[in-house]
C-alpha cells in the first residue's frame, strides 16, 4: 500500500515538473481502464477466485437492522444471508440457477425470464466482457462530468442487449474510484454510494455501501467488518437448502375441493377461521405476500415488527410484519406464518362496504395448486406433489416472477401485445402507464373514473376496445383502465404491458401452479358472457357513519347530466330510504341496470336536499 502511494506521488511530481495538465477524458473505455488500474488492475481482480465477508446492515427509519454474511466464487456462484431479526433473507446461485428462500423458509428457484437475463448479464460482467470495445453484449457511453457531493466525477452509462437494465457509474476524476452507481430497472432505481475503500490482497474494495431504492426511498447501509479472499469454500454452501416441512396440511388426503367463495364487486372472498372467528379474506395472486389488515391484527393482539415501504397498485404503502397464528379454511389448516401488516380498512370499508381481515397472497397460494371456477364460485386446492392435470385446457408456461406472481401473454385489438401480470386481487383490466403512453392510448376516448388499491386512490380512463386474446381464446368488447399518471406503484412497471384482473378471468376456469411454474386456462360456464357494467358514471363509497356518499362523477355521463356532485349524500332512491337499499354493493348493482332504467335519487348537500333524476345509458356507445 505504501509503495503504491509513493508511485502515485512520483508520477504526480513528474507531471507537474513537465508543466503538463491532464485533459478531461471522454472515452468511456479509457475511464473504465483507469478505474481498474486504480483499484489494482483487472488481473488482480480476476485473481480473487473466492471471497467471504461479514458485516452489518441497517435499513434507515424502519427499525430493521442486523448482520449479513456472504460467500462468492468466480464467476457467478454466491450465497448471501441477511438476518434482520424479524426475518432472515437467504439467496444465492449455485452456478446453474439462482435461488431464494422467503421469510417463511420456502425455497424459490428463479427460472423466470427476468431472473435468467439478469444472471446472464452478471456472468458476462464477471468475465469483463463490458471492457471489450467490440462486445456484442454491452454498450458504453460517456455522459459528461457530474458532481457526487463535492467531487467531480466522470459519468459512464452502460446498456446491454440482453435486458432493459441501465447502469450509470460515477468515477472520481482524480482517483478514478467508483463513488456512485445508479442502476435503473423497469420497475425501480437503485442509487448506491461507495466509500471507505481499503486494500485487500492487492485490490481496493469499498467497505461501506449506502443504497437508496426508488420509488420507496428506503435507504440500506451495509458495512463490511471483515473480508477473506481466496479461501476454500465448501461447494455445498452455494446449493439451495432442502425443502422444509410443509406449513399447511389437508384434512382429507391431498386436496380440498369445491370450497365456495363469494364474488363481490369483481373480487374473490374466502371465509377463513382464525382466533376462533370466521372472517373474509381476499384471494390475491398479485400480492407478493399474505397480508393481515392492521385493525384485525390489533384485535388479535399481534405485534407489528418494523416498517418498510412497499409498492401498491398506484403508489407506495407502509408495510409492517407480524406473526400470523394458525388459521384454517374448509379442508385445510395452515400453521403460523410471518406476514405483512397493512392498513387496508379504509379500502375495504369505503370501496366495498365490507369488513375484510386480510389478503391471501403468495405465502398462501404458492403452497398449493389452486383451481378457480368463477362461474360456479368454487375453489379447489391440490397438493402440488400429487397434482396431475388431465383436462383439455391451455397450459401456459409461467415461471414465478421476482414479484412472486405470474406473467402471461395477452393481446388487445390484435396489436397491443406483451406480458401481463396475473392478478386475482384486481377487479378490472389495466394497462400500465408506460405502455399506454408509448402507444398513444392516453388520448383514446373513454370514461373517467376513480380506482383504489393498497397504495391509495387515483383517477384513470376507462376505454372500450374491440377484442382481447388470452390463452388462444378471444373476448369481445373489453374495457381497460389506463392510469392518468405514471405514479410510483406497480402500474409504473415498464417491463409489463398491464394487469390481468377478474373482469377477464371470470370467463374462465384457471389453475395456478406455482411449484411447476404454470397457469392452466379452461373455458368457463360463462365464457363470452356480457357481464353488467356501470351505466351511470356515478361512483359512491360508504362513510364511517354508514351513509353513502358520492366520491366521483364522470363528465359527459348520465350522473353528470343529472347534476350529481362529489360529496352528495344519498338519502333515498325512488322513495326508499337509503338504510333499506341493501348497502353499498346493492346500490352499485342498481347503477349497472339496463340502459333506459330511471331513478329518482334524493341527495343531501350543505345547502339542503334535492331530488335528481338519473337515466342510465351505455357509457361506451358512441
Amino acid at each position: 500500500m505504501n509503495s503504491i502511494r509513493t508511485m502515485t506521488f512520483v508520477l504526480l511530481v513528474s507531471c507537474l515538473t513537465a508543466g503538463l495538465v491532464q485533459a478531461d477524458l471522454s472515452d468511456p473505455f479509457e475511464i473504465l481502464e483507469r478505474h481498474y488500474q486504480a483499484i489494482g488492475g483487472v488481473d488482480k481482480v480476476e485473481a480473487l477466485k473466492t471471497r467471504h465477508l461479514e458485516g452489518t446492515v441497517v435499513i434507515e427509519g424502519t427499525g430493521f437492522q442486523g448482520a449479513f454474511e456472504e460467500w462468492g466464487e468466480r464467476p457467478i456462484k454466491s450465497r448471501q444471508e441477511i438476518d434482520l431479526t424479524v426475518f432472515k433473507i437467504t439467496e444465492g446461485d449455485n452456478g446453474e440457477h439462482s435461488w431464494r428462500v422467503d421469510q417463511n423458509g420456502r425455497l424459490q428457484i428463479r427460472q423466470d425470464e427476468r431472473s435468467l437475463k439478469e444472471r446472464q448479464v452478471k456472468l458476462l460482467l464477471a468475465q469483463f466482457d463490458h471492457l471489450n470495445r467490440k462486445s456484442p453484449n454491452f454498450e458504453l457511453s460517456f455522459e459528461g462530468v457530474e458532481k457526487v457531493g463535492d467531487v467531480e466525477c466522470y459519468a459512464v452509462k452502460m446498456t446491454n442487449t440482453i435486458n432493459e437494465d441501465v447502469t450509470t457509474s460515477y468515477y472520481d476524476k482524480s482517483s478514478f474510484y467508483l463513488l456512485k452507481a445508479v442502476a435503473k430497472k423497469p420497475d425501480s432505481e437503485m442509487h448506491s454510494l461507495f466509500s471507505d475503500y481499503r486494500w485487500v490482497d492487492g485490490v481496493l474494495i469499498a467497505f461501506r455501501e449506502e443504497t437508496t431504492e426508488y420509488p420507496t426511498q428506503m435507504k440500506q447501509i451495509m458495512e463490511v467488518a471483515d473480508i477473506e479472499t481466496n479461501v476454500p469454500i465448501d461447494p455445498s454452501i452455494f446449493e439451495p437448502p432442502g425443502e422444509q416441512a410443509a406449513d399447511f396440511k389437508f384434512l382429507n388426503g391431498f386436496s380440498a375441493e369445491n370450497v365456495p367463495f363469494r364474488f363481490i364487486e369483481d373480487h374473490l372472498f374466502l371465509e377463513v377461521e382464525l382466533g376462533g372467528k370466521k372472517t373474509l379474506w381476499v384471494l390475491d395472486s398479485g400480492a407478493g405476500a399474505t397480508v393481515v389488515e392492521t385493525r384485525f391484527a390489533e384485535a388479535l393482539g399481534l405485534e407489528p415488527m418494523g416498517t418498510l415501504k412497499g409498492k401498491g397498485a398506484g403508489s407506495v404503502v407502509d408495510v409492517s410484519f407480524t406473526k400470523l397464528p394458525a388459521f384454517s379454511l374448509p379442508g385445510i389448516e395452515f400453521g403460523e406464518q410471518k406476514v405483512a401488516m397493512i392498513d387496508l380498512h379504509w379500502l375495504f370499508s369505503e370501496w366495498l362496504g365490507l369488513d375484510v381481515a386480510g389478503i391471501l397472497g403468495f405465502d398462501f397460494l404458492s403452497r398449493m395448486v389452486t383451481r378457480i371456477d368463477y362461474a360456479n364460485e368454487l375453489i379447489s386446492f391440490y397438493h402440488p406433489d400429487h397434482f396431475e392435470y388431465k383436462g383439455a385446457g391451455v397450459v401456459l408456461d409461467a415461471p414465478v416472477s421476482q414479484s412472486n406472481s405470474f406473467h402471461l401473454p395477452l393481446t388487445v385489438d390484435g396489436k397491443y401485445r406483451g406480458m401481463w401480470n396475473l392478478d386475482t386481487g384486481a377487479g378490472g383490466m389495466w394497462f400500465h402507464y408506460p405502455f399506454a403512453e408509448k402507444h398513444g392510448l392516453l388520448d383514446r376516448p373513454g370514461v373517467y373514473g376513480m380506482g383504489a388499491g393498497a397504495g391509495g386512490s387515483g383517477t384513470h380512463l376507462r376505454v372500450k376496445f374491440k377484442t382481447m386474446e388470452f390463452a388462444g381464446m378471444t373476448i369481445g368488447n373489453p374495457i381497460f383502465s389506463i392510469p392518468l399518471g405514471k405514479g410510483e406503484g406497480a402500474f409504473a412497471n415498464e417491463a409489463l404491458t398491464g394487469n390481468i384482473g377478474n373482469s377477464l378471468l371470470r370467463h374462465f376456469v384457471i389453475y395456478l401452479d406455482y411449484k411447476h411454474g404454470q397457469v392452466i386456462v379452461e373455458r368457463g360456464d360463462m365464457f363470452g358472457h356480457a357481464f353488467p357494467r356501470d351505466n351511470s358514471g356515478l361512483q359512491i363509497k360508504k362513510r364511517a357513519d354508514d351513509e353513502l356518499e358520492v366520491m366521483f362523477v364522470a363528465e359527459g355521463t348520465p350522473a353528470f347530466e343529472a347534476g350529481f356532485k362529489e360529496g352528495d349524500v344519498i338519502r333515498s332512491v325512488n322513495g326508499i330510504d337509503s338504510q333499506y337499499l341493501g348497502g353499498l354493493v346493492s346500490v352499485r348493482e342498481m347503477l349497472r341496470d339496463k340502459p333506459g332504467t330511471k331513478y329518482k335519487i334524493e341527495v343531501v348537500r350543505e345547502d339542503g336536499s334535492r331530488e335528481l333524476k338519473l337515466a342510465l345509458r351505455d357509457l361506451y356507445k358512441r
